[in-house]
C-alpha cells in the first residue's frame, strides 16, 4: 500500500508505505519523503528522490517492522519525444536487503511492478 500522509509542498510529499512479509518476517512499513524536481534544461534529468523520515503522528506499529530507506531515487532523461532513460539509485541497508535479493533471484515482482508504475505515471 502507499498513501499520502502530508503534502509538504507542490514538489514534496510524505508517504506511508507497507509491503508484504518475506518468508519468516513481519510485513514492513516505511515513512518516506518523496521529492520531485523538474529539469531546468532539456539535457538535465527529471529527478525523484526518496528518503525515510519520522513523524510523531505515525509511531511504529507492532503489526509491522519499521524499515528505512537511507537514499533512493530516479533520474529520468529524455532521449526523444517518445523515449527516455531511467536510472534507479538505492542505498541498501540490511532492512531492505532481503527485498533486493529477492528481486535479483527473480522471486519477487516488486522491481517489475515499480517499473510498470513509472511507465504508467510517465504516460
Amino acid at each position: 500500500t502507499c498513501n499520502v500522509l502530508q503534502a509538504v509542498n507542490e514538489d514534496e510529499k510524505i508517504y506511508y508505505v507497507t509491503s508484504p512479509p518475506m518468508t519468516g518476517h513481519k510485513p514492513r512499513d516505511f515513512m518516506i519523503l518523496v521529492s520531485q524536481r523538474q529539469p531546468f534544461k532539456p539535457s538535465e534529468p527529471y529527478i525523484v528522490a526518496v528518503k525515510s523520515v519520522t513523524l510523531t503522528s505515525m509511531p511504529p506499529s507492532s503489526e509491522y517492522c519499521r524499515s528505512e530507506i537511507l537514499c533512493a531515487g530516479f533520474q529520468i532523461y529524455s532521449d526523444s519525444d517518445s523515449s527516455c532513460t531511467v536510472c534507479y539509485f538505492h542505498q541498501l541497508t540490511s532492512g531492505v536487503m532481503p527485498y533486493f535479493a529477492a528481486n535479483l533471484t527473480g522471486s519477487s515482482k516488486s522491481t517489475e511492478d515499480t517499473a510498470l508504475g513509472c511507465i504508467k505515471f510517465l504516460e
